[in-house]
């Protein structure tokens, strides 16, 4: 592979671990707890980030595909780490707010714009089918960082408190920042240039209305792997309050972050691998009906079955994330592929906006086992309107 390309994989995966080796998971809810928070307020923390990127969500995948992946991923980098300076000083809802807002729109510029960067990259080099296998071992990294920042947070929380592991949260993220500007940008299909805003916005509406109604297998992949992506968010959120709530300090949160984010990273690595084992039928039905199904066993089962159970449900996300992401990228070109996956991730963060607060609100108002099985129910109707769909319309992603 060219020096250039290689260079952009590294630095791609620098900013993809200044991301994932977030401190901050295993004591998040702790930490909110300590600060007055409750159930509702966190799920409400983290809708609101959500629609934060949610609304810039396009423009900022347009902008990745006009004018260029490398700013656009320079100015997220810039927010992540000022959302986190804000989040090391604040100690309210109001501060955590405006923490969020601008992670928020620092996640847009990021979001969709990562993955496009790296399919380009390949396919400048002539490994364009290569994606699925960087992809998931980029995947898998962030996994492994987040496993690394799980230890290493629950040791700063002991030793020092919640806040000081915040703190570290906002060194972390500003590695990215230099890596970011090292990126070049490779050569690519022409993307659509604009002489007026308005015409832009025409442009995103066209690039809408192609990907979600125009070309039936990008809007079917496009679907599913959204409900898919609202489902493994909101766990991740879910998770942890699932945890507190039953009693957990970070002293047993830590370990079960880790094992559980080792999980993720070792399928994630091996996904094109995992997928050739399982086969792409029985890789997809898993995904269609294990992962929302794992919501209603959390909600029925004790303790020690229930997390049994989410080992698998991260295990299936391991793989899920970069066989998704493969699926759509195959099917979209490079001058809009910033876009549709900008769309993508509009589609699953406004989701997550809806569903989280609603677990939230049911938890504090009935119980959290309600809360599970209720959000398990909906998100299972959904991944099999989705998932059938897919099949009837791009049915070769179910033949061996």
């Amino acid at each position: 592979m060219p020096t250039p390309h290689l260079k952009n994989i590294y630095c791609l995966c620098i900013i993809k671990l200044s991301k994932w080796l977030m401190l901050i998971m295993p004591v998040v809810a702790l930490f909110y707890n300590e600060n007055g928070l409750n159930e509702l307020d966190i799920f409400l923390l983290q809708a609101i980030y959500s629609i934060s990127v949610a609304i810039l969500e396009i423009p900022s995948g347009y902008m990745a595909d006009v004018v260029g992946r490398r700013t656009t991923i320079i100015l997220g980098s810039i927010l992540g780490t000022l959302g986190f300076v804000i989040y090391s000083v604040s100690d309210s809802f109001v501060g955590f707010l405006v923490a969020e807002i601008i992670l928020g729109i620092g996640g847009s510029f990021i979001s969709g714009a990562d993955s496009a960067m790296l399919f380009d990259t390949l396919a400048a080099a002539d490994l364009k089918e290569k994606y699925l296998s960087f992809e998931g071992r980029i995947t898998s990294l962030g996994n492994i960082a987040e496993t690394i920042a799980a230890i290493a947070g629950g040791v700063i929380a002991g030793l020092l408190s919640y806040r000081d592991v915040y703190i570290a949260q906002t060194v972390i993220a500003s590695v990215a920042i230099p890596a970011a500007f090292l990126l070049q940008e490779p050569l690519r299909q022409a993307s659509h240039r604009t002489s007026s805003m308005r015409e832009g916005l025409v442009h995103i509406l066209s690039v809408c209305k192609t990907s979600l109604f125009v070309n039936p297998k990008l809007s079917s992949a496009l679907l599913f792997s959204s409900v898919t992506g609202i489902a493994t968010l909101c766990m991740a959120w879910t998770a942890q309050v699932y945890f507190v709530s039953n009693g957990f300090e970070e002293l047993t949160i830590t370990p079960l972050w880790v094992v559980l984010n080792l999980t993720v990273a070792f399928f994630s690595g091996f996904a094109a691998k995992t997928q050739k084992i399982f086969g792409k039928r029985l890789s997809l039905l898993i995904i269609i009906f294990y992962i929302p199904f794992t919501y209603i066993l959390l909600g029925i089962l004790p303790v020690i079955p229930a997390i049994f159970f989410l080992w698998i449900f991260f295990a299936a996300r391991g793989y899920a994330t970069p066989v998704l992401k493969d699926m759509i990228n195959q099917n979209c070109d490079s001058a809009t592929r910033a876009t549709v996956l900008s769309i993508r991730s509009l589609i699953y963060r406004v989701g997550f906006a809806i569903l989280g607060p609603l677990i939230g609100w049911i938890a504090a108002n009935s119980s959290l086992s309600n809360a599970l099985v209720i959000a398990g129910s909906l998100l299972l109707i959904l991944s099999c309107i989705t998932g059938y769909n897919l099949y009837r319309l791009a049915p070769e992603n179910f033949k061996d």
